[in-house]
């Protein structure tokens, strides 16, 4: 039986249900990943910058616009010249500097659109947890955002920069807020929260209420994915068209190489 001496994640969890030889080269052999994708590393920087302007409300500044894209273009230059992994642009017809753009139009929008009509009072920001799952299992996350409206009922907030924008809170995404749920209810005596996607590019909001008598499912379905994680024996492939964004993909035998896709530094 598999043993992770290491906290189980959300992300674990999800990339063993997506491709379990990932999950074994990331988890168990502790593989470097070759490369990072270009959509990854933009992601990083435009959540900094959200994470900057909330901190700077907390400080009761009041950044603008240019500031919050300044930052960001810092921290892209800062971190694409200092990074010690290849920053990859998968698709033919895109560019780094296309996606730099896209970042800075994404928080620029943010701002004009959400932060300067946001009321909500931020309580923290990228927070990290670990709770216990059942008997078995810890399992740990970082929560983007926690934030309180006027009347006390608390926000749990996760920022989403991809292209990919379910219609209903459902899917992985609603699973991963649902599953901080926990934490949050274990650190509080509310019991009832609010959990919001924020759609960073096509600016849509999804939102659910969960109450604290819904954990006891939510904790089963978890415990019960981890478990089957620990039962496994074998690791296979599983090969479709998001091994072009896999940092896995030059060692893996399931992966077709292509020479389609170009580096930036």
């Amino acid at each position: 039986m598999l043993r992770l001496e290491a906290a189980y994640s959300f992300s674990r969890i999800s990339t063993f249900e997506h491709c379990a030889r990932k999950f074994r080269y990331r988890y168990l052999d502790q593989v470097k990943e070759a490369f990072d994708s270009i959509e990854a590393f933009m992601g990083r920087q435009v959540h900094a910058a959200v994470e900057w302007l909330f901190g700077e409300r907390t400080q009761r500044r009041s950044p603008t616009a240019a500031e919050a894209v300044s930052r960001y273009c810092q921290w892209w230059d800062a971190e694409g010249a200092g990074s010690t992994r290849a920053v990859k642009v998968i698709k033919r017809d895109d560019t780094a500097e296309a996606y730099r753009r896209t970042g800075a139009e994404i928080l620029a929008r943010f701002h004009v659109e959400r932060f300067t009509t946001d009321a909500l009072e931020t309580v923290a920001s990228e927070k990290h947890f670990e709770v216990q799952i059942g008997e078995r299992f810890s399992f740990q996350g970082y929560i983007d955002r926690l934030a309180r409206d006027a009347a006390g009922r608390v926000h749990v907030i996760d920022y989403k920069t991809g292209r990919r924008v379910p219609d209903r809170f459902e899917g992985k995404e609603a699973e991963q807020l649902e599953a901080y749920a926990l934490a949050v209810f274990s650190e509080t005596e509310v019991d009832e929260l609010e959990l919001v996607l924020e759609f960073l590019r096509s600016g849509k909001t999804l939102r659910r209420s969960v109450s604290r008598a819904e954990m006891a499912e939510i904790e089963r379905d978890l415990s019960a994915r981890i478990a089957t994680i620990e039962d496994a024996t074998v690791f296979p492939p599983n090969p479709s068209a998001l091994c072009d964004w896999c940092g896995y993909n030059d060692i893996c035998e399931a992966y077709p190489l292509r020479s389609r896709t170009r580096m930036f530094a």
